[in-house]
C-alpha cells in the first residue's frame, strides 16, 4: 500500500484527508505538490551530506552543507505552517507523510527530547561544554513538550465538554446540534495555533 501511495505521489496523484472521493482543499493540494518537491530535494541534499562525510570534508566545508540542510528543513516547517493555516486537518491526518515520518509524529508520542537522548550516544566524543549544551537543550525541550501536552489535553477536554454540554437531540430538529458543532469547530480552530507551537 505504501509503495502504491508513493507511486501515486510521484505521478502527481495525491490522496488526501479530504472528503469522499479524495477531494481536498486547494491548500492541501498545494502542500502535497510542494512536499513532493521538497522530498526530492531532501534526497539530493542528504546524498550530498553523506558524500561529504565519506570524503572527510573539512569542518568549514561540511558546515556549509549542514547549514544548507538546516535551511532546507526550515523551508519544510514554513510549508507546514502554511498548511496549518489553510487546512490543519490535512496536516494532522498525515496522509502526505512518508512512513518514517508517521512513526515519529510528535502528537503520536514522538518527542524531540527523545531524539536528543538518541543523538547523545552517537556524538562521542563531546566536550564538557557541548554535553552541557545538549543536556540544557534536552531539559528545555522536555519542559516545552510537557506544556504542549497539557495544552493538548485541555483542548481535548474542552472539546469533549462542549459536545457533551448539550443534548444532541433535545426534541427539536437540528438547531441545538448545529450550535454545539459550531462551538466545537471554533475550539478546533485552535489546533492551528497548537501546531504552530509544536513545530
Amino acid at each position: 500500500m505504501e509503495q502504491e501511495l508513493q507511486r501515486a505521489r510521484s505521478q502527481g496523484i495525491f490522496l488526501g484527508g479530504g472528503g469522499a472521493g479524495g477531494d481536498m482543499s486547494p491548500g492541501a493540494a498545494m502542500f502535497d505538490m510542494e512536499y513532493a518537491r521538497w522530498l526530492d530535494d531532501d534526497g539530493k541534499r542528504l546524498a550530498e551530506l553523506r558524500g561529504g562525510l565519506q570524503a572527510h570534508l573539512a569542518d568549514s566545508n561540511l558546515g556549509a552543507v549542514v547549514e544548507e540542510c538546516m535551511q532546507h528543513y526550515d523551508e519544510l516547517f514554513q510549508l507546514k505552517a502554511e498548511l496549518a493555516r489553510a487546512d490543519v486537518f490535512h496536516l494532522l491526518t498525515g496522509a502526505w507523510a512518508t512512513p518514517a515520518e508517521r512513526c515519529f509524529f510528535w502528537m503520536g508520542g514522538f518527542r524531540p527530547s527523545e531524539l536528543l537522548k538518541i543523538l547523545i550516544g552517537q556524538l562521542d566524543p563531546l566536550t564538557e561544554q557541548q554535553m552541557m549544551g545538549i543536556c540544557g537543550l534536552q531539559h528545555s525541550s522536555e519542559q516545552a513538550e510537557e506544556a504542549l501536552a497539557q495544552g493538548l489535553q485541555q483542548l481535548h477536554q474542552s472539546l469533549a465538554d462542549t459536545v457533551a454540554a448539550g443534548t444532541l437531540n433535545d426534541g427539536t430538529p437540528g438547531p441545538n446540534y448545529m450550535a454545539i458543532m459550531a462551538i466545537a469547530l471554533e475550539k478546533l480552530a485552535s489546533l492551528e495555533s497548537f501546531y504552530q507551537q509544536v513545530s
